[in-house]
């Protein structure tokens, strides 16, 4: 509990806010593991926690614990919005804070200061100030800036540093978060965090629109964006992406990771002319008219989002629940970030899951999210950057389904067509990919929709039923032809409606949710 005095008015009345922050279990035994670290004498530590497991809270609570005991904390960002987000998380906790960020207060005299990594080096009086705690937030970029590197090496090499980021992974084969740091402290991986009923669990939809053939690398070791321009900029390609939106995600609030500027501005085109609202951002948007677009989108006033890298850190829209990814990427940090922006709780609106709708072919050169729980100091050159997943798809044309699975899998889950070598083909069209572990739990949902209907219960039940299994509801797009199988019985979409409109008017449901599990059936 925290009692915080606020000043209102010129009569200079007091009012106490009690203020109430709750810690998850693995948020305070993250904090708890640091602080061990610490008693074993590591000063440099690095803490890995997934996008929506609460860094910054964890941060502030960190941060806190330091202030109680007048200890002065630098905080880090690299980003303006996050300044923004950083203080409004520390005043969560009661916490004064100075700046060193232009257009921000300065206050040499507070505990806690918030600096932008970028304004370090002309406001100098930091590198005297005593600073017994250095966080760096998203510390696979800050820690590795030269202004952090002179200060570790020269003006505060004996202050406590502590890394926070999601990502802890470096193209540069040359660079190794353990050049930095001497400790690792991991919070539950993705994975853990979503069968704990903290994340949502995503749904992927992939193949890659064009070659790799045309597409060259540049110096920092990612696609050259010219080459990505070219192969996806234009016209055909943009109608592409938004056939595919429309069939498998029409309606959902979506975030999209474009090549450039001008590639997301020609995607906020289209989708705006198809009839759906859509906005776009990048660098030149003002903090203001940001926040308002987020807003907007959270609200369901604008459906898409369009950026090329301002959504990959500082943004917070639980309600978005389909990421299309449109920027090939060989970086394994940059394409966690942007999956990971889908996978929030939004206990606001009926979101259960999150579609991943891969036109880049992202998928599968890094793998699923929610198989990343080996992090390491040092990765060595199996883990560094990228690996590739192998997939094959059930000919459609030959008798299968179209689905995409493993390439070692030489029964189809879904429709059980076995595969002969010769028989291998590359996908053309977006279809849905599955890990291993999940084909238990993809025909169980099944199995439950199909008890659902022959018992004469909503479509809900099966989910709440698998949710009480597993932790996590059931991606939406795993029960597609539970039912009735694919190719349907003639009269059977005219069945299932009449089994929902009862269902709907025994639980008094509205229209949109019988539209809404017929979608999902055909």
């Amino acid at each position: 509990m925290i009692i915080k005095l606020v000043k209102i008015g010129s009569n200079h009345v007091l009012e106490v806010r009690v203020i109430m922050i709750k810690l998850r279990n693995y948020q305070e035994t993250f904090i708890s593991e640091i602080y061990e670290k610490i008693r074993q004498k590591h000063r440099r530590i690095l803490g890995v926690a997934p996008t929506g497991a609460g860094k910054t809270i964890i941060s502030s609570q960190i941060v806190a614990h330091a202030v109680s005991r007048k200890r002065r904390v630098l905080f880090i960002v690299h980003r303006d919005i996050l300044v923004q987000q950083t203080y409004d998380k520390f005043n969560l906790f009661g916490l004064e804070c100075g700046f060193i960020k232009s257009g921000w207060l300065e206050n040499q005299n507070a505990l806690v200061q918030i600096a932008s990594v970028q304004t370090m080096e002309s406001r100098p009086w930091w590198r005297d100030w005593p600073v017994d705690l250095v966080i760096l937030d998203e510390c696979h970029i800050t820690a590795f800036s030269t202004v952090i590197k002179e200060m570790m090496d020269n003006q505060h090499p004996q202050s406590l540093y502590i890394g926070i980021t999601a990502t802890p992974w470096r193209l540069k084969c040359s660079e190794e978060m353990g050049d930095i740091f001497t400790a690792l402290v991991c919070a539950p991986m993705p994975g853990e965090l979503i069968d704990q009923g903290f994340l949502v669990k995503p749904s992927y939809f992939g193949a890659d629109l064009a070659s790799d053939a045309s597409i060259s690398t540049d110096e920092s070791g990612d696609f050259n964006q010219k080459s990505l321009a070219i192969a996806y900029d234009h016209p055909e390609m943009i109608a592409e992406g938004l056939r595919h939106w429309q069939r498998l995600a029409n309606d959902r609030r979506t975030i999209v990771f474009a090549v450039n500027v001008k590639h997301s501005q020609h995607i906020c085109d289209a989708f705006t002319q198809a009839g759906i609202p859509c906005a776009h951002v990048d660098g030149r948007t003002s903090l203001r008219k940001r926040r308002e677009i987020y807003q907007q989108l959270g609200s369901g006033e604008i459906k898409v989002l369009s950026s090329c890298m301002a959504l990959t850190e500082g943004f917070d829209v639980g309600a978005v629940s389909v990421v299309l990814l449109w920027r090939k990427t060989l970086s394994k940090a940059l394409y966690v970030q942007m999956v990971g922006r889908g996978l929030r709780l939004s206990p606001n609106t009926s979101k259960t899951d999150c579609i991943v709708l891969d036109l880049v072919g992202n998928v599968q050169r890094h793998g699923y999210i929610e198989d990343i729980d080996d992090i390491q100091l040092v990765e060595g050159d199996s883990q560094k950057g990228s690996r590739q997943v192998s997939f094959k798809v059930c000919p459609e044309i030959d008798g299968g389904c179209g689905g995409i699975l493993y390439s070692f899998q030489m029964v189809c889950p879904h429709c059980k067509y076995p595969f002969e070598v010769k028989r291998l083909v590359k996908a053309l069209d977006l279809k849905q990919m599955l890990r291993p572990e999940d084909l238990e739990r993809v025909e169980l949902y099944r199995e439950l929709l199909q008890v659902a209907y022959s018992s004469q219960r909503a479509p809900t039940w099966a989910a709440f039923q698998f949710k009480e299994k597993y932790g996590h509801f059931p991606p939406f797009a795993w029960g597609r032809h539970a039912v009735f199988g694919q190719p349907p019985p003639s009269d059977s979409r005219t069945q299932y409606e009449l089994h929902l409109q009862a269902i709907a008017t025994r639980l008094n449901k509205d229209s949109d949710w019988i539209q809404r599990y017929l979608q999902m059936e055909f």
